[in-house]
C-alpha cells in the first residue's frame, strides 16, 4: 500500500474535492440527485455552498498530503473523521436513503478504510 499511497491520496482527494465543488456550484442540482429535494429551501441552498466548501478543503488537503508527509497523519485523521461520519449519518441518519446518498457513503467509506489501513501502517 505505501508504493500506491500517493495515487491513491490524489485520486481520492480530486474525488473528494470535485463532489464537493459540484455542490458548491449547483447545491440545487446536488440537492435533487443525491438527497431528492426538488424544492429546496434557501437556507438548505446555503447549508449546502458551506459544505461544499468543506468537502473542497478536505479533498485538497489529501490531495497535498501526497506531496507532504509532514501533513499526512493529521490530514487523513480529520478526513476519516469526516468519510465515516457522513456513512453513519446516511445509513443511520433520519433522511429516507437515497441511492446518491448510498453511493456517496459507499466511496466515502472506501477511502476512509484505505487511510485507515496506511495509517495503522498494514
Amino acid at each position: 500500500m505505501a508504493t500506491f499511497v500517493g495515487i491513491i491520496l490524489v485520486g481520492s482527494g480530486l474525488v473528494t474535492a470535485g463532489g464537493g465543488l459540484a455542490a458548491f456550484l449547483q447545491p440545487r442540482l446536488f440537492l435533487r440527485l443525491v438527497f431528492g429535494d426538488e424544492s429546496p429551501t434557501s437556507t438548505a441552498m446555503f447549508f449546502v455552498r458551506h459544505w461544499g466548501i468543506l468537502i473542497i478543503a478536505i479533498g485538497a488537503l489529501t490531495v497535498d498530503s501526497a506531496y507532504s508527509t509532514a501533513i499526512r497523519v493529521p490530514v487523513l485523521i480529520a478526513a476519516v473523521i469526516e468519510k465515516f461520519a457522513i456513512g453513519l449519518l446516511v445509513l443511520f441518519g433520519p433522511l429516507k436513503r437515497t441511492g446518491g446518498m448510498t453511493t456517496i457513503a459507499l466511496v466515502d467509506g472506501l477511502f476512509a478504510i484505505l487511510y485507515v489501513i496506511y495509517l495503522l501502517g498494514l
